[in-house]
């Protein structure tokens, strides 16, 4: 006898309650079992009834006598517990070509209507509303992940034959290591079939996404059934950067699970904010995008952009001379509008007053009012140190050991100049729909007289992100 092709075809049939008694049935996948040996087994959907057990079945079905049970859980893994099942329940079975099987038994026919329920669509609501898909697409296009939602796609199930899936009603995302997920939003799809897939094809996934749902909670369906990404949702504020760190009131995260692909490098940050609100500045975005970070902001599941404003100019951080203590101690009082002179003699003894004269150099003299400070950079007596002192004058030994940082506090202290090393937390706006958004850095803080207040940092700041400490937030930033 020479091989022929043998083709069962099984249509998935979605259903909703469109009035009354009356139901819309619609096609939605065609699950494909084709053999070409005839004394191949063609796949059997069974009805189970009342009275009946799942071995007799199997033995009928299949024609086996051995190993029953083992064949049951290969084409029904889920079905838990084999002693139990009910009348109604759909069971796959292998059957040979000469098995004498009632059809009133095993014919595969439509399953029968469903109760209405969430997520079951009508034949204009093959998917979620357009604007909350757009939305979706948009975010797994940002993470390098393709959807398709024309065609056919032909999945082959080992010793079963394939599976025909019509994309313009259950969609399929290819994510960058090519595994692949299939959105089931009309629930048809059994679960038993779903973990035969899983269990076949372990880069391939069916899952059931309620299209009704808000557009970040259809995404976290999606991307949680990836291999390359997780979505999660943000309890507490994320935090962007090291120096300084943009800190945002994030709603959901989506990072990568893995480096082994070439995928997008950012991560993306979803931010749900009411209609009408100000979006975040675009220098706060730009600066989380050099650490890594894209931001999407989200008005009811739709993406949106700030209103126009008037453009934030990067501005230079404005930098202390260092190529020695004394030279940044000059530097940096001479900003502050005090009067400095280098290399300054100044008289110990007095030849009028002592009978003779003695004078040392002060590699820096400062002077604040009727207050005089003074920089060595060598070491001299301490019985001339103390004259100095008892002269009114203020020493500090810029030598080895003395860092930058201890060396302006000592001197600021020294001339009574309110300063205070922490790591400051500044609202990025007033704006109440900003609220949550912070700029945070280390930074020594110092308050002149006329109210004036100037951050002295350690560390380079991204110039777009002074430009926006200027302009938006008034503050004077120099870097020591």
């Amino acid at each position: 006898m020479s091989y022929r092709l043998r083709l069962i075809t099984i249509f998935l049939v979605g259903v909703f309650l469109a009035g009354g008694s009356l139901w819309a049935k619609e096609d939605t996948a065609y699950l494909t079992f084709q053999k070409s040996a005839p004394s191949r087994p063609v796949i059997t959907v069974y009805t189970v009834k009342k009275g009946e057990w799942l071995l007799d079945i199997g033995r009928r079905v299949t024609g086996e006598t051995k190993h029953v049970y083992s064949i049951i859980r290969k084409y029904n893994p889920g079905i838990k517990d084999l002693n139990r099942i009910y009348p109604g329940q759909k069971v796959y079975l292998p059957s040979k070509a000469k098995t004498n099987v009632s059809s009133t038994d095993t014919s595969p026919v439509n399953a029968p209507p469903p109760s209405q329920r969430a997520g079951v669509l009508k034949d204009d609501m093959a998917y979620p509303a357009q604007i909350k898909w757009n939305l979706v697409k948009h975010v797994l296009d940002q993470i390098g992940a393709t959807v398709t939602s024309q065609g056919k796609y032909y999945l082959p199930l080992r010793d079963m034959g394939q599976i025909t899936i019509d994309c313009r009603k259950i969609p399929m995302v290819e994510f960058a290591d090519k595994g692949t997920v299939f959105i089931d939003f009309r629930n048809q799809i059994p679960d038993n079939l779903r973990q035969l897939v899983r269990r076949t094809w372990k880069h391939y996934a069916i899952i059931k996404v309620n299209p009704q749902s808000e557009a970040p909670i259809l995404l976290e369906k999606i991307i949680q059934a990836s291999n390359t990404h997780a979505m999660i949702r943000q309890e507490q504020p994320l935090k962007i950067g090291s120096q300084p760190v943009l800190q945002i009131p994030a709603s959901w995260t989506i990072t990568r699970k893995s480096s082994t692909v070439t995928i997008p490098p950012h991560a993306i940050a979803l931010w749900t904010r009411s209609e009408g609100t100000h979006g975040l500045p675009e220098p706060l975005k730009a600066y989380a995008e050099t650490k890594g970070w894209k931001i999407l902001e989200l008005v009811q599941d739709r993406i949106v952009k700030p209103a126009p404003d008037n453009p934030i100019l990067a501005r230079p951080v404005s930098k202390l001379t260092s190529t020695s203590l004394i030279d940044l101690a000059d530097d940096c009082f001479r900003r502050l509008g005090l009067q400095t002179q280098k290399n300054a003699e100044l008289k110990i003894f007095d030849s009028a007053r002592d009978g003779f004269d003695l004078r040392v150099e002060a590699d820096l003299l400062v002077s604040k009012g009727e207050q005089r400070l003074i920089f060595l950079s060598k070491k001299m007596p301490d019985q001339f140190l103390n004259m100095l002192r008892n002269n009114g004058m203020e020493v500090i030994l810029a030598m080895g050991g003395e860092t930058k940082k201890s060396l302006l506090e000592k001197s600021f202290k020294a001339l009574n100049i309110p300063c205070e090393f922490n790591t400051f937390s500044l609202p990025a706006s007033e704006k109440t729909e900003m609220a949550g958004t912070y700029i945070v850095f280390p930074a020594l803080k110092i308050s002149m007289n006329n109210g004036k207040i100037i951050y002295l940092i350690d560390f380079d700041l991204d110039e777009r992100m002074n430009g926006f400490l200027s302009e938006k937030m008034g503050l004077l930033v120099i870097k020591y």
